[in-house]
Parts: structure tokens; C-alpha cells; sequence
């Protein structure tokens, strides 16, 4: 609480008014400047006289000014003191004129909506501790006012400064190209290209001319100081004191502008009752004195999130609307100010909790362990958790005993939270990790002070609490940790069995046996350890590679009798609970569990981990390998590659549509240089999810280009868009080999519309307002389908080729042929090859221009654009080429690899779950097989992508598209793909690099398309000579 002096008097000290014995020269400044900006007409000067000598010049200039300022003073009716300020007319004379006088002094900035919120406070405050005898204060009020709003104003005026960025067209400018003028662009020229542009004609999206020239452009979600406050609020501090919340706004996609604006501006005047707005103000003014950088209020930031955190246990049980109704009215339900205050300090700075003679805190670096088992304490200590056991980094500092009670991690207060929570609090907080312990000697039964089994990595078991292991814990049982990853927690750990078939190649059996060890449950894995762990990690799967988790009723189990004579004990049978683990990589494994606890604890944490609530939860954002300088991959840029095939030059321009043309595409995309903006947004707007046909490829020496789009929206009534003809046109009828492609095509034939599904397929699109183009509109147009199949057809074979390598199947090799036959598999392999050949061939051989697309251009044509381009380019047959091509034409273009993969889902019979990724993948080893000496990389390669894909180690494959990975990354830094493959190199290369030819012309015979084994065969051991089991998890 402020002294007798109010808190202007403490303000004024705090902000160093008059330490210098100066306090009077600014007040009699403030009035020098206040009477010449004074309005004083004279009979001299009529108001309409001309003159430049006249006043009332001035005066009509400084209207609009006066007029903002009192539009906003009549409606300042603050919450708690509503009738404060417009019962007391001198009060709002002053408020005016403290503001016409600063905004006068300042003109470049002017007034603000808000400024007479900060300064109401201030006068507030002035006027707080004044008493009737007190003249001196009362005669300069209106001057100490100024003084202090002056003086916060130093550090509030970037926060008022307008952010100035290209304008984005309006709705209204493009609602019809009937009304629109051709020649109006949308697509901004670089800032280089001369004379300002019109309002009339101000662009939507930037051109881009490649990658060099990358910085001269400014980011379409360029950020004014405000905006960057807002973001440094929930996407870094919040982050760090508490993600769970941080993660909940995002997920909800709630953007820190709509509500934290206010708050920063207003220094949260709003938020609190009047008079509690000046204990929020005191405390962020008295927290200035030690600033290290004075022209910052430090402490505002860790106001606002100290409001958030008060709300999180509300804000994360809210969708959308629920977190903005709270966050935009927060003193609607009442704010603790001297709660929100102490938080605000706490999270600043942690360690002034050492201040407390009962307390410690404990700061963790990067890579130690906590090394702290936690339990619930008892009463009187209801809802905090206790220290049960200490070990590793916790024991060597000395400062923790069982018994403790977590007080705050990060300043933030550990109460009414469980070990589950506060696990996974700890695992997504960065370090150091600043944890503060209360002793208490009562908080847990003197029977549990006795020492129990160390912790183990985070958790050791499925029913205990851990923070993090000792630094070289052993199981009791003398079993060898497994080795984890950077980032990679051990959440539980339960002995079980595992069903291991064993293959006796005598009587062409395969005996079901049950290996006992111990499971592990990491953030990223599943891994089991069989017996005493001599025999180390005998099965391992990614835990987002887990596809669906089955229990099974308790069933009586024979063990190993092998395990069982090595072991000390007998396993007689008994019934057992198992839990079978479908995953997406073709495995199926058991695990047998005679504890019906553990059972039950298991399959809950096996459920959490494989389908968490959020894809942030995936090990991307946690695995942080050591990565070598020459490791270190670019982030991929795609104009590099446009760059590289000639498509900056010439009849084509790269646009950066940011997202707002089509929001699965790439950022840049490549158009004709010379249509309209206008025209390609019609076009889109004639395309299934407005995916434009644009160009990805162009041949080095007859310029034909492969183009790639979504279908058209035809419909029943057979539709058309003029301007999509226009682009059709424009993008596959300026290049090519005319001599070339008139031996094999009459003149009407000038390019190729490629559509990868059967005639069939495309005509029933047409009932639901889609469809395919027609050569009747689409001039010079020949129009093919390749009666590609559709994702479901995929799906299918893939689990009937699957079924085929159960090793548990006894059937004969006859059945087994006929069910690989059967699948279908090997049919779709040759139908996508056989497509993009006639692709690629149409390119090359007839040099004619081809356009293609399946239903919505991410799966069918992915496939097809992507294998195309490795039979031309020989750069895309290199590592560093291979990369950019998965990058460009599957990342960037919209393959759905969140959906199709089923990331983080357990709808495992969702429909629209399809391995489209892994049959390309496929195509590729068959191109492999053929080619061997033109590939730099080798089959391993392809083995490890199509793990990966499904494991979400890796950035590159999560979420459907480029913007989504986009919005989360630049929020949670993922780990990139191509580094490890890198880091690799020698693991991946192909040692018969050889390459001679420029183009590969595959077999698609159908003896020469074969079963790629070493994916579907790695797991079955009845194969011989058996397939090696080739896994890259670790």
C-alpha cells in the first residue's frame, strides 16, 4: 500500500520526477506550452479570413483533434469509479488538456483510442493522498498529471505507433471479374519495380522472383511492435510458464491479438476495478527501478500472463468463443490484483522465493534429471504433491528432502494438480527449469520417508510419479536401461509378456510362444526388453505408429519354456489379460499381464500417449538430436527449385499468395506472366477446394511444362469458367516441341489433360458438382484418364498384402500367392507407374505440355506429377534432389499426411486413411530395381521414410498441409527430416551410383513388377532365407 503521499507521489519518485530537484521547471514548462497552444480570438481576425497570421487557422486545424479527444472522455466511465471523472468538470479539463497538449508535442503520432484510459489513471492517482490543506498538489494536479503521462508515455508510444503494411483488397474489389478492369493486379511487383501503385490497384498477393531476393519482400504476417508484445506473450512466456495453456489457445485457434491489444495498451486498466488498477500500476512502476532496460516496463508481459494462468484451469475446458468471452471481459468475473501481482513477480523471477527461510528453489539445466518420485500429500497439505523419493541432480543439490512440497516450477504454483499433470507440465516446459520446494516435515506417512525404488528416466513404473530418473539407475533386476533419444521421456515401465512367434523350418510350423521382460512407454516409443535384458531391445514402435490398441479377454497363455528354465521361476499357466498393438507399419504384437492393474494402468497410458489431445504432443517437438554443422539442412525454399528448372524466366511469374488463394498450395506458386489476378482468383474459384491448375516442372530443352490442379467444378449442368480455359491455355500452350508433338498429335491436339481416375470415376463426380473438363471447351485439349484407383481401393490392398505376411497363417505357399495376387497391391504399383511414364513420356518424347489431377490434386496426383519428375530429372535421383522433390510435391502441394496417416487418432476405421505415400514409395523401389545405378540413394532410404511418415519424429510429415506446419513451427520449432537422413548419408547411399541416362523409360510389365519384400516380409520369420527386419526408429 502507497504512503500518506498517494500514489502519485510514489509514482513520482519511482519515475524519477523532480529527483533532480526539477519538479518545478516541468510544471512551469507544461503550463508555458499549455497557454501557447491556448485559443485566444481576436476582433482582429475574422474566422473565415484567409490570412496566415489568423488563429482561427489553427483552431479549425486542431478540431478533428479535439473532437477524438472528447468523443473518447465522454464515454470514460471506469469500472468501480463510473461516476468519478464526469461529475467533476475541472477533471475532464484537465484530462483534455493534458492530452491536446502531449498529442500537439508528439504530432507524428497524434492521438490514440486509449490514451485517455492511461491518462484517467494517472489524474486518479495524482489525485489519490491529496488532502484540503495540501495547495500545492492541488494547484499543479493537472501539471503532475501531464509530467507522469509524459514520462509512461516513453515507454508506451511504440505501442501506439501505427504498424503501416500493404493494403489487401477488400471483398467488394473482386466480387465479380464483369466488374473488375483485366489490367487491375492483385499480385504486388517488388518493392523495386518503381512509382507507388495506385490505391485503385494495390495488390493482394507479392511477386517473387526466387529465393535470393527472399528478405526484400515483407512477410505477409509482418508485426508491429504491439503484435510482436502480443505474440512474445502467449507464444513464448505463456509457453514457458505454462504450455498446457499455451498449447489449448492454439489448438482453439485463438490469436493473441484479439485480446491481448488491449491489455498492453491500456497496461491493463480495464481488466481491474479502478482502484486495484493502481496496485497493478504501482507494482509494474516499482518493478522499473531495477529494470536492466529502461525504456521497457518489463513486468507488463508477466501481468498479462499471470492473468492467463489465474484462468487456465477455465480457458482449457473452453472452445473458441468460451476463451474469448473470458479473455475479452475478465473483470467480469473478478480479478485478484495482489494474486495476479505476486504471480507476475514470481514468473519474472522464480528465485525470489528463496527469500522464504522454509523454502528453496532448484534451477535444472539442459539434460540433468530431476531425479524427484512425488505422491499426494496428506491432510493438511490436500491437493499438493510431496517429494517421496530423492536421487540424481535433486539429491546433489542439497536443497530437496522427502517430505518437501513443490511450491512452483517457473514461478508458476504447483497446487490442485495430479503426478499425471505434472509430468506432462514438466515434460513440455524448456529448460533450466526453476523449481521451488516448501519443507514441511508432516506432508506424507512416516512409513513412506523410508527410501523406495529409484525413479526411473521420468516415471518408473505405470503406477508411480517420477519427475526423472538418477543419472545411472539400474532395474532392480540388474535389466539395462534402453537407450533413449534426446527429448525422449520414459513415462512407464510394467513387466509383461510378449507373444513371439517362432518359425521351425522342419515341420513348416510357427509355435506361438510368450517372452517374458519389461515394456517401456516413452513420449516416443514403445520398446520391450526380453528376460534380463541381456538380449536388449528385442521389438520397438513408434507410439503414433500405433494404429489401434485391442484388449482381449483373460486367456490362459503358455510362456517360453526356454525363458522359463533360464529364469529362477516356474511360469505355470494362468489366465492373463492381453493387449494386442495393431500398428501402422503392418506389425501386430500381444502382450500378456497377469496384474489387473498394471493391466488397466497400461492400456490407459498406452491410450494417452498413442492419441493425444493435440498433435503438439508428438516427439517432433521434442527430439532435439545432436546435430554437426555439415549436418544442417536449409530450410527447403520451393523457388530454389523453380529457380534450378527455369521457371523465374520467361512466360511464367512466382507469386506469393500467401495462403489466401488457396490455402493447401505452396506459399509461391508459378503463373502466366500474363493473366490477370483477378482471372486466377475466378479460376480458382472454378477448382475443387480451389486448387489452380500452376506449374511444378518444365522439360530443359522443348519447355514443356507439367502443371498439376484439383478437378473442375462442371456439375451436373456442365459448367464453365472462361478464365480456368484462359489458364489452362496460358500455362500448357506457350512451350513445347511443336514439330515434335505434331507427328503424334492432329493440330487441334496442342497439350494433355491427364486425369488419373476412370472415366467412370470422373462422371459420378459430376453428381456432386465436380467432374472433368471437356475438349469441346478446353481447346486444343486431348483428355486421357489412367483409371487410377481411389483412396479406399488403396486401403483395402494394403491391408489384404498385410494379411498375407501373418506368420501365425498356415496355409500353403499356393493360398500365399494367391492372396499377394488377390490384394490387388501389386496392380495399383503398376497403374501408378504405367501413369506417370505416359506423363512423363508425353513430355519428353512428344514435347507436349500436360496438366493433371485426380479428385482434389494431393493424392493420385502427387503420385503421378512426383514419379514423373524422377523418370526426367536426374537432379531428383540425387539425396539432396530426392528431398526437394518430397518436399515440393508433397509437403508443399497439400498431400493430407495427417489425415491419411492417422496421426495421433484412434478412429482407426475412418475412411479416409490411406497409405498413398507408402504405394509411391513403393513405385520408387521398383524404379530402383530396374535402374539401380541412376538412384544415389538406396532402398534403405525408402525404408526409413516409410517409417517415419507414420512415427512423427519428424516435422516434415505432420499436419495436411504447408500452412498448418507453417502456423504450428513458428510457434514450436519441429525437427527436420532430411537432417538425420544427412547425418546418415553413408547409411542411405547407394554404393552403384553410376548414373548414365537422363531419362528412365521403367518396365511396367507384369513380370517386372515385384513384391517390395523388405518392407512387407521384415516381420514375418517364416520367411527363408528370412527377410532382414530393417527398422530406423532409434
Amino acid at each position: 500500500m502507497p504512503g500518506n503521499d498517494g500514489y502519485g507521489a510514489r509514482w513520482m519518485r519511482y519515475l524519477g520526477v523532480g529527483s533532480d530537484g526539477s519538479l518545478f521547471q516541468e510544471r512551469k514548462a507544461y503550463e508555458t506550452l499549455r497557454d501557447q497552444l491556448k485559443f485566444r480570438p481576436t476582433s482582429e481576425h475574422h474566422p473565415l479570413s484567409e490570412a496566415d497570421d489568423n488563429p482561427w487557422n489553427q483552431f479549425f486545424a486542431d478540431d478533428t483533434l479535439v473532437r477524438e479527444i472528447n468523443t473518447d472522455l465522454d464515454r470514460l466511465y471506469p469500472q468501480g469509479q463510473e461516476t468519478f471523472f464526469q461529475e467533476r468538470k475541472d477533471y475532464m479539463d484537465m484530462l483534455r488538456n493534458v492530452l491536446f497538449v502531449w498529442c500537439k508535442q508528439h504530432p507524428t503520432l497524434a492521438y490514440r483510442q486509449g490514451m485517455h484510459d492511461l491518462v484517467a489513471v494517472v489524474l486518479y492517482a495524482c489525485v489519490d493522498g491529496i488532502d484540503g490543506n495540501d495547495d500545492d498538489r492541488v494547484e499543479f494536479l493537472e501539471h503532475d498529471t501531464y509530467i507522469l503521462f509524459q514520462r509512461i508515455m516513453v515507454w508506451m508510444k511504440p505501442l501506439y505507433a501505427i504498424h503501416t503494411i500493404a493494403p489487401v483488397a477488400s471483398d467488394d474489389d473482386a466480387t465479380s471479374t464483369d466488374a473488375v478492369d483485366d489490367d487491375i493486379t492483385l499480385f504486388p511487383l517488388p518493392k523495386d519495380r518503381g512509382a507507388a501503385v495506385p490505391p485503385e490497384e494495390r495488390p493482394l498477393f507479392r511477386a517473387s522472383n526466387g529465393p535470393d531476393n527472399a528478405d526484400s519482400f515483407p512477410s505477409p504476417t509482418a508485426q508491429s511492435p504491439l503484435q510482436l508484445l502480443c505474440h512474445v506473450v502467449q507464444y513464448e512466456l505463456l509457453a514457458k510458464h505454462d504450455p498446457q495453456l499455451a498449447r489449448h489457445l492454439q489448438n482453439v485457434q485463438v490469436l493473441p491479438e484479439t485480446y491481448c491489444l488491449r491489455w498492453l495498451r491500456l497496461l491493463l486498466s480495464r481488466e481491474f476495478p479502478f482502484d486495484q488498477t493502481l496496485r497493478v500500476w504501482d507494482a509494474m512502476f516499482a518493478s522499473s527501478l531495477s529494470s536492466s532496460d529502461p525504456t521497457t516496463l518489463e513486468l507488463l508481459p508477466y501481468m498479462c500472463v499471470a492473468v492467463l494462468v489465474h484462468f487456465s484451469a477455465a480457458l482449457r475446458d473452453c472452445d473458441n468463443t468460451g476463451c474469448l468471452q473470458l479473455l475479452m471481459r475478465p473483470s467480469s468475473v473478478g480479478l485478484p490484483a495482489q494474486s495476479i501481482i505476486d504471480s507476475a513477480l514470481l514468473m519474472h523471477n522464480p528465485m525470489i522465493e528463496t527469500d522464504h527461510d522454509d523454502m528453496d528453489v532448484v534451477r535444472f539445466d539442459d539434460g540433468s534429471p530431476l531425479g524427484i518420485v512425488l505422491t499426494n500429500a496428506q491432510s493438511p497439505y490436500d491437493f499438493r504433491l510431496a517429494v517421496k523419493e530423492v536421487s540424481g541432480r535433486a539429491l546433489e543439490s542439497g536443497r530437496v528432502f522427502v517430505g518437501d512440497l513443490v511450491e512452483s516450477i517457473n514461478g508458476v504454483k504447483m497446487y490442485q494438480i495430479s503426478t499425471d499433470e505434472i509430468k506432462k507440465h514438466i515434460a513440455l516446459l524448456p529448460r533450466p527449469l526453476y523449481v521451488s520446494f516448501l519443507h514441511v516435515a508432516d506432508s506424507i506417512p512416516p512409513d513412506e520417508y523410508a527410501a523406495a525404488t529409484p525413479p526411473l528416466h521420468q516415471t518408473p513404473s505405470a503406477s508411480s510419479s517420477a519427475l526423472s530418473p538418477p543419472p545411472a539407475f539400474v532395474l532392480p533386476d540388474d535389466t539395462p536401461l534402453p537407450s533413449f533419444l534426446d527429448g525422449e521421456q520414459c513415462y512407464a515401465h510394467v513387466e509383461t509378456s510378449m507373444h513371439q512367434p517362432v518359425f521351425h523350418a522342419a515341420s513348416g510350423s510357427c509355435a506361438a510362444h510368450f517372452v517374458p521382460g519389461r515394456l517401456f512407454l516413452t513420449n516416443y516409443r514403445c520398446l520391450f526388453q526380453g528376460g534380463g535384458g541381456s538380449a536388449g531391445t528385442m521389438w520397438e514402435i513408434p507410439i503414433l505408429s500405433v494404429a489401434a490398441i485391442l484388449v482381449g479377454d483373460a486367456t490362459p497363455l503358455d510362456f517360453n519354456p526356454l525363458a522359463a528354465a533360464a529364469s529362477s521361476q516356474n511360469h505355470p499357466r494362468h489366465h492373463h489379460h492381453t493387449l494386442t498393438l495393431v500398428c501402422k507399419d503392418t506389425q501386430q504384437v500381444q502382450f500378456a499381464f497377469r496384474d489387473g492393474q498394471e493391466f488397466t494402468r497400461t492400456h490407459k497410458c498406452l491410450s494417452v500417449l498413442a492419441f493425444p489431445a493435440s498433435l503438439t504432443d508428438a516427439f517432433c517437438f521434442f527430439y532435439r538430436p545432436h546435430t554437426l554443422p555439415s549436418d544442417v539442412v536449409a530450410p527447403f525454399d520451393i523457388r530454389a527449385d523453380y529457380q534450378r528448372i527455369g521457371l523465374l524466366h520467361g512466360r511464367f511469374r512466382c507469386i506469393d499468395q500467401a495462403y489466401l488463394l488457396c490455402d493447401t498450395y505452396p506459399r509461391f506458386v508459378m503463373v502466366p506472366a500474363d493473366m490477370s489476378d483477378v482471372k486466377l482468383q475466378a479460376a480458382a474459384a472454378f477448382r475443387s477446394s480451389q486448387r489452380l491448375p500452376v506449374v511444378c516442372w518444365q522439360h530443359p530443352t522443348n519447355h514443356a511444362v507439367i502443371a498439376r490442379s484439383s478437378q473442375p467444378l462442371v456439375g451436373l449442368k456442365s459448367a464453365r469458367c472462361a478464365e480456368d480455359e484462359q489458364l489452362v491455355a496460358a500455362l500448357l500452350c506457350g512451350g513445347g516441341s511443336s514439330s515434335s508433338s505434331s507427328l503424334l498429335f492432329p493440330s487441334a491436339h496442342r497439350y494433355v489433360i491427364m486425369d488419373a481416375r476412370g472415366q467412370l470415376a470422373a462422371a459420378g463426380n459430376k453428381a456432386m458438382g465436380k467432374g472433368t473438363e471437356s475438349t469441346a471447351n478446353y481447346r486444343g485439349a486431348k483428355l486421357v484418364h489412367m483409371n487410377m484407383e481411389n483412396i479406399h481401393a488403396i486401403r483395402n490392398a494394403f491391408s489384404s498384402v498385410s494379411a498375407a505376411f501373418d506368420p501365425t497363417d498356415t496355409t500353403d505357399s499356393a493360398s500365399f500367392l494367391h492372396k499377394i495376387d488377390h490384394s490387388g497391391w501389386l496392380k495399383h504399383v503398376r497403374l501408378v507407374l504405367k501413369a506417370s511414364w505416359d506423363l512423363a513420356d508425353y513430355v519428353h518424347n512428344s514435347g507436349v505440355s500436360v496438366l493433371t489431377h485426380c479428385s482434389d490434386g494431393w493424392d493420385r496426383t502427387a503420385q503421378m506429377v512426383s514419379l514423373a519428375e524422377l523418370m526426367l530429372d536426374p537432379f531428383y535421383r540425387t539425396l539432396e534432389g530426392f528431398a526437394v522433390l518430397v518436399e515440393k510435391e508433397w509437403c508443399s502441394f497439400g498431400h493430407q499426411f495427417g489425415l491419411r496417416c492417422g496421426h495421433a487418432r484412434s478412429d482407426v476405421s475412418n475412411d479416409q486413411r490411406s497409405p498413398i505415400f507408402l504405394l509411391w514409395l513403393d513405385c520408387i523401389h521398383q524404379l530402383l530395381r530396374q535402374f539401380e545405378t541412376e538412384f544415389e540413394f538406396a532402398s534403405t532410404l525408402l525404408l526409413f521414410l516409410a517409417d517415419h511418415v507414420y512415427s512423427c519424429k519428424y516435422g516434415n510429415f505432420m499436419f495436411d498441409c504447408e500452412k498448418a506446419r507453417v502456423d504450428c513451427f513458428d510457434k514450436y520449432a519441429a525437427t527436420n527430416v532430411w537432417c538425420d537422413v544427412q547425418s546418415k548419408r553413408d547409411t542411405f547411399a547407394n554404393p552403384r551410383f553410376s548414373p548414365e541416362r537422363t531419362v528412365l523409360a521403367p518396365s511396367t510389365a507384369w513380370k517386372n513388377i515385384v513384391l517390395w519384400k523388405a518392407y512387407f516380409a521384415r516381420f514375418d520369420p517364416t520367411f527363408v532365407p528370412p527377410v532382414e527386419c530393417v527398422q530406423f526408429y532409434s
